[in-house]
């Protein structure tokens, strides 16, 4: 149902969400001018909605200057969503050791549409890392953590995923289909997915699927990555991927290949 013609729908309620979900990680502040180019809505629109989401908590006016930046109030939220995933828990601890242990950065991930969000981040001690964090979105079809994560669903979960897919992607989908679906080919083989300079050009990264732990939790994904320059596709293959599949067993002891 089109969401103007359903009544259960609060319009008001999304437009204050399309609000706070306009701020990207690493940023600062955002004036209302910025967040109504971002959201598509009147600029008035804006300006009386991050007023009420700052008497409430939510955002946090920056000084003077009309920029805005997340409230508090959204940690205790965000708390709680994190709290909600056992799978983070149980996996945190051994991504650090995972991650100083072979120098590479190893995130935990879930899927939101036809994105990856990161719940959890671990970098070595190396001086150059993947920037990524908590938080952070990746497409799924061009990332080995989304591909995995695709790979490892049982088949009619995959193909309700794809139209979401094609009308991401567009005039790319064909081509990006394709590779999504030999994906899933190599995974049965392989055991994990590759985006070697795909989404990055100088990112290499491998990928698993993370079945979900107990009956209502999401299924996820993990990946490892690491700069091109330290890492070639011979050593992602041979040390980084297997060592990742070992990691998959410590947290989970599920099987990790998709139903057929």
């Amino acid at each position: 149902m089109q969401q103007q013609e359903d009544r259960q729908f609060v319009t008001a309620l999304a437009r204050g969400l399309e609000v706070l979900a306009a701020f990207r990680p690493g940023e600062v502040a955002l004036s209302n001018q910025e967040l109504a180019r971002r959201t598509g809505l009147p600029k008035s629109t804006v300006s009386r909605l991050s007023y009420t989401l700052t008497r409430l908590g939510y955002l946090q006016q920056e000084g003077d200057g009309g920029q805005y930046k997340l409230g508090l109030a959204l940690l205790a939220l965000g708390s709680a969503a994190l709290a909600g995933y056992d799978a983070r828990a149980a996996a945190a601890p051994l991504m650090r050791e995972f991650a100083l242990a072979n120098n590479v950065s190893v995130s935990l991930a879930l899927c939101d549409g036809s994105d990856m969000v990161y719940l959890e981040t671990c970098r070595s001690q190396a001086r150059v890392s993947v920037q990524l964090a908590t938080g952070s979105r990746v497409p799924l079809a061009t990332t080995a953590i989304g591909r995995a994560y695709f790979a490892g669903l049982p088949p009619q979960e995959r193909e309700a995923l794809l139209p979401l897919l094609a009308e991401r992607h567009g005039s790319d989908w064909p081509a990006l289909r394709s590779r999504l679906l030999q994906t899933c080919a190599d995974y049965g083989v392989h055991g994990y997915t590759a985006s070697f300079g795909e989404y990055e050009p100088d990112v290499m990264a491998v990928g698993i699927h993370l079945p979900a732990l107990l009956p209502g939790q999401p299924a996820m994904a993990l990946n490892a990555s690491g700069p091109a320059f330290a890492f070639d596709e011979a050593a992602m293959r041979q040390r980084v991927a297997p060592a990742l599949q070992a990691l998959r067993q410590r947290i989970s002891p599920l099987p990790a290949s998709p139903s057929p």
